[in-house]
């Protein structure tokens, strides 16, 4: 196992359970304690896809680049529009609390974000630099 391969299960790991933990923090009303961990979890997605692929991404500017260009690359809706839904989330959470919004449009979101965790590590999969000779 390479050194990029630890970082990359490291990031998975810490990804997968950023992500739980948001959706736990959610079910106790707390909401932007669960957005910090989803942003946490979202940028380790994008830069274990990244490190897959042989790429090293540093800062956030860099990070939200990368999922966009990714989410392009492969279709993915979900990746694409990942960050700008989470930059979303604040607003339409306290939307939800004041009632103008349905619970349902929240939940939409936030399975968005989990399902683009999720293609995420689905691509770091494919694209591991031991499986791919190219990168």
């Amino acid at each position: 196992m390479t050194t990029g391969d630890t970082r990359i299960n490291r990031y998975r790991n810490q990804s997968i359970n950023l992500l739980q933990t948001a959706f736990l923090e959610l079910r106790h009303g707390r909401w932007s304690r669960s957005e910090e961990l989803l942003w946490g979890s979202l940028t380790l997605a994008v830069k274990g896809a990244a490190l897959s692929r042989g790429d090293v991404l540093q800062d956030e500017e860099e990070i939200q680049a990368y999922a966009l260009a990714l989410g392009q690359e492969r279709r993915d809706r979900r990746i694409h529009e990942a960050f700008t839904q989470l930059s979303n989330f604040a607003d339409a959470a306290e939307r939800v609390r004041d009632s103008r919004y349905r619970v349902d449009r929240l939940t939409m979101m936030l399975e968005d974000l989990s399902a683009a965790v999720e293609q995420l590590w689905a691509i770091a999969d494919l694209d591991e630099p031991a499986n791919d000779s190219n990168h």
